[in-house]
């Protein structure tokens, strides 16, 4: 089944790119991965943090005396987990005064050398991020100075956190408190302080890394899809380029110039194809050289046998009345009728091969013909009107418009039922004229109104002048036509002039210019 006209036509090359396309997605969703990955292990290390600060409320209260001594020491043993080279631990009384503080916090961000990929994943997320902007959902408030509100919730007996925010209003630390209890009473307050660097394991920069590779291969993949891409329809666009230039505007095989790089350069599918493409127009090629030369050969080689065939049938009928000698010379007229048409048509389409185009004013010409057919034919019952101005002139071959006209009319006396005249009209339009020639009679078949300007397509159910057509008369109406770089169409017509009318409508349009 054909696709319609009007469907949207897709390349290759461009259904590919939209494939392409569509696989940029793939960092956006790494983008949004991350962004989902950063915020679960935000919460994760605040219940952590969270965890841990209240433990250290617990250990303070079944072992003070050993918690002041690691404290007065520094070093912490019991929490080994605890990074307190970027974090920091405040023990507040109940008055909110400092007791103890333990441990660093620096000013700026401490960055550790990391490989390529790992900064090119944390480069890509930042790059994505300055195009789709996002802000975490931090569980916590936020606050450039969160160490009174931590404190008084502590002392009210809350375990609490927050986070400090720079001048940018980014966060750059979390805080945890939890209230000192012994026996039953609140004395203080216990702070942890952590930069927000440190929240994360090194599974982050682990993704970062995974982000990274990914993002190299992608690019990979991407350029290598679009050379090879690229170099795929480049091919085949040669390929249907040089297929377009074996054929001329008649649809013949010119001279055979279509390169065949089979064994050259590329080995696959496409090589293949061109390769069996080069031998089928090799033998098309031949093929329509030996038709183009067999009428000729024919009228050749069979002209003398014809001729002495015809000289000893009319002997014969000199000496013998049989009706069957008027039978035999009958097939040898319509013989030679054959081979005269079959050698019409191919020494039409050489003659405008070998013709110089010349102006000519169509419009007097169309006239002196339309004048001497209706005196030669009066049979025919011709209707005609020409209103082409004497100044318009066709580039081409006068007596080839003629020859044209000549097929036109006998087709449509051929076909014309007898009812009514056959109608000649040759007008002017914007930059063409038209000649249309409407004969009644039968309609063409369904689907033949470009079919019947094929060679050897005949629809004729009777020959009312008894003699053998071979289908070549529309055909040279169609040659001369694109000869002068015009059209030849056919249609059905149901209605002329308002009545009902059944026939077949011929119409020929040609390029003009004023003399």
């Amino acid at each position: 089944m054909l696709a319609p006209q009007n469907a949207l036509r897709l390349s290759i090359r461009t259904r590919f790119f939209i494939l392409l396309l569509l696989l940029t997605i793939l960092p956006f969703l790494a983008y949004r991965f991350a962004i989902d990955l950063h915020r679960i292990m935000l919460n994760n290390q605040a219940i952590v943090q969270e965890q841990t600060v209240e433990n250290l409320a617990l250990i303070l209260e079944n072992r003070t005396d050993l918690w002041a001594l690691q404290i007065q020491s520094g070093m912490p043993t019991r929490l080994s987990h605890l990074n307190l080279t970027n974090s920091v631990l405040w023990v507040v009384n109940e008055s909110r005064q400092t007791t103890y503080v333990v441990g660093q916090l620096p000013n700026e961000e401490i960055s550790k050398p990391v490989d390529l990929f790992t900064s090119s994943g944390k480069i890509l997320i930042k790059t994505l991020a300055a195009f789709l902007p996002y802000s975490l959902p931090y569980p916590y408030p936020q606050s450039s100075t969160p160490e009174h509100n931590l404190i008084t919730h502590s002392l009210q007996g809350n375990t609490h956190q927050q986070y400090r925010m720079d001048k940018n209003e980014q966060p750059i630390s979390l805080m945890s408190s939890t209230p000192l209890i012994v026996k039953g009473k609140i004395i203080g307050a216990i702070v942890l302080e952590q930069r927000m660097e440190t929240l994360f394991s090194h599974n982050l920069n682990y993704f970062y890394r995974l982000i990274g590779i990914g993002a190299f291969i992608f690019l990979i993949v991407i350029i290598g899809a679009l050379i090879h891409t690229a170099a795929l329809s480049n091919r085949i666009i040669r390929l249907d380029n040089d297929v377009k230039r074996t054929f001329n505007s008649q649809g013949r095989i010119t001279d055979l110039v279509f390169p065949d790089t089979h064994s050259r350069i590329y080995h696959d599918e496409l090589s293949d194809l061109r390769h069996h493409i080069h031998e089928m127009l090799k033998q098309l090629s031949a093929y329509e050289r030996y038709l183009k030369q067999l009428p000729k050969t024919l009228r050749h080689e069979i002209h003398n046998p014809l001729n002495r065939l015809s000289m000893a049938l009319s002997l014969l009928e000199k000496d013998s009345d049989s009706p069957q000698l008027s039978y035999a010379q009958h097939a040898l007229a319509q013989l030679k009728q054959i081979i005269s048409s079959l050698s019409e048509a191919t020494s039409i389409e050489d003659s405008l091969h070998s013709q110089t185009p010349e102006d000519f004013p169509i419009g007097i010409m169309l006239q002196h013909y339309l004048k001497n057919t209706e005196t030669l034919h009066t049979n025919w019952k011709l209707d005609y009107a020409c209103n082409i101005p004497s100044n318009f002139q066709v580039c081409g071959d006068g007596f080839m418009i003629e020859q044209l006209m000549d097929k036109l009319l006998s087709n449509a006396a051929d076909f014309s039922d007898g009812k009514h005249p056959i109608i000649i009209r040759c007008s002017n339009r914007v930059n063409h004229i038209e000649i249309s020639v409407l004969n009644s009679g039968p309609l063409l078949p369904a689907g033949f109104e470009k079919q019947v300007f094929d060679g050897m397509t005949s629809i004729r159910v009777l020959n009312q002048d008894e003699q053998t057509h071979l289908g070549l008369g529309l055909y040279i109406v169609k040659l001369i036509a694109d000869f002068h770089q015009g059209t030849a169409r056919a249609e059905n017509v149901h209605t002329y002039k308002n009545k009902p009318f059944q026939g077949v409508k011929f119409t020929i349009d040609l390029p003009v210019h004023k003399a």
